[in-house]
């Protein structure tokens, strides 16, 4: 019992340290959180076809256009997402190593945050990783919940 409260202390602590600076940040106009006024998202594809022997490199970038955009809370190191839909249902990408820190996640007035990862034309379920069957998907880059980017489609070829 008391190695549980320690734990749920240990993360209660940072999370409500990290709400308390987003409300003030706020209420001062400084940053738009969960607003996504003035967010512009982006995806560029290294290449439009994709596979398991024929990995591309996905470019994911969010651009804040006016005040500072804050969509989330978790690591530093993966802000940005991309999915794909299947079936209707967008689906994570990927299953990335990511940083044991917790930051707010978002961009600075005006400043842009990029990152970059090989993509084999898979995606997660239940945190597992499928290849996706032969066929075309659109892939979108995502910001949490708050906002999401134009698609673009790939072709997924299982050679």
């Amino acid at each position: 019992m008391t190695s549980r409260r320690w734990i749920h202390r240990s993360i209660r602590g940072p999370v409500v340290s990290l709400s308390i600076v987003a409300v003030v940040l706020t209420a001062a106009g400084c940053i738009d959180v969960f607003g996504g006024s003035g967010l512009e998202l982006t995806l560029v594809v290294s290449d439009t076809i994709a596979g398991p022997d024929r990995p591309i490199t996905l470019t994911v970038t969010a651009t804040s256009t006016g005040k500072a955009v804050v969509w989330g809370q978790g690591s530093s190191s993966c802000q940005l997402a991309a999915v794909v839909r299947v079936g209707g249902v967008d689906r994570p990408i990927d299953v990335r190593a990511c940083t044991d820190d917790l930051v707010l996640q978002g961009v600075a007035a005006g400043d842009t945050l990029t990152e970059a990862w090989s993509w084999k034309a898979e995606y997660a379920v239940d945190g597992a990783l499928d290849t996706l069957p032969t066929g075309r998907y659109r892939l979108y880059t995502v910001a949490g919940d708050l906002e999401r980017s134009r698609g673009v489609v790939v072709r997924v070829v299982n050679d």
